[in-house]
Formats: structure tokens, C-alpha cells, sequence
């Protein structure tokens, strides 16, 4: 799954931000660097949700939960019995 739901969630990032973006990597803030818009959160959670297939918490997020792509992986994605 995480090679693919990677690469969907590059996409996602890619077709919503209206800036312009030289070199995305995995580590780039999202928020912080303007990719992402915080009105485009609630988007990134019901995406984030469908890709993962687990419904989030919205109420037990913590500051920085969508920080970069990395962080989203290891918050929301990958195996939660191998944290």
C-alpha cells in the first residue's frame, strides 16, 4: 500500500495547490510553505481517510499531524499495529 497511497497523496498535493512548485518532496511543509491552503484541510483529511481506509480522529489531531507527506504516511497510513 504505502508506494501507492504515497504517490496518490503527491497527486492530491499537486492538483490542489495553486502555488507553483519547483521541487516537492516528501519532506516539504505543506502548509507552512503555502502548497496548502488551511481551508483545504478538511479536503486532505477525507483524502487521507479514503486512501487509508481509516476514519480520523478529527478531534485527537495534534499540531503538525499533516506537516509533510512523511509525516501523513507515518500518522495515518502506514501499519498502526507497527507503531
Amino acid at each position: 500500500m504505502s508506494e501507492s497511497t504515497r504517490e496518490k497523496l503527491r497527486a492530491f498535493v499537486l492538483e490542489k495547490t495553486e502555488s507553483a512548485i519547483a521541487d516537492l518532496t516528501d519532506q516539504t511543509h505543506l502548509f507552512e510553505n503555502g502548497i496548502l491552503k488551511s481551508i483545504q484541510v478538511m479536503d486532505l483529511i477525507l483524502f487521507v481517510e479514503e486512501i487509508s481506509g481509516q476514519e480520523i480522529d478529527v478531534e485527537g489531531l495534534k499540531p503538525g499531524a499533516f506537516k509533510n507527506i512523511d509525516t501523513i504516511m507515518k500518522n495515518f497510513c502506514e501499519n498502526r499495529d507497527e507503531k
